[in-house]
């Protein structure tokens, strides 16, 4: 009889935490989904676009979402501003990190006017995303 192997459960800080990625490049959005896991990350949802990141939070609001900023057919800013709306983002809500591989200074100032929570230039290194969950989570009142 052949041994049945479990896959090993997630743990760490953040085994508990849902996390969105939301980025239309397929490798971008691969590639940081696989760096959430490889930190410790439980479950990790992906969406191409705002349009499908929305039914995804409709469902479950995750822990965190990671977004990207120029996407088609809704962009990240258009997508925060859909959530803020509905109270789902800033404050206490949904915590959010942007990502962008432009870091003109239009853009950081439009992420904080939506009370977005960091702001990272691709390419992502996963210690550098790591760190800036840990920050992000840890302000979050629980």
């Amino acid at each position: 009889m052949a041994a049945v192997s479990a896959a090993k459960a997630p743990q760490g800080e953040f085994a508990n935490v849902t996390a969105l990625v939301v980025e239309d490049n397929d490798f971008v959005r691969d590639l940081v989904a696989n760096q959430l896991k490889q930190i410790g990350f439980g479950n990790v949802a992906t969406a191409p676009d705002g349009e499908a990141a929305l039914k995804i939070v409709d469902e479950a609001a995750p822990g965190l979402m990671i977004c990207d900023i120029n996407m088609e057919p809704m962009g990240g800013f258009e997508l925060i501003t859909r959530l803020r709306d509905r109270g789902k983002t800033g404050g206490e809500k949904i915590p959010t990190i942007m990502l962008s591989s432009h870091a003109q200074p239009e853009f950081i100032d439009r992420a904080r006017q939506l009370e977005v929570d960091a702001f990272l230039v691709k390419p992502v290194k996963k210690d550098a995303l790591a760190e800036r969950i840990r920050t992000v989570l840890q302000r979050k009142p629980s």
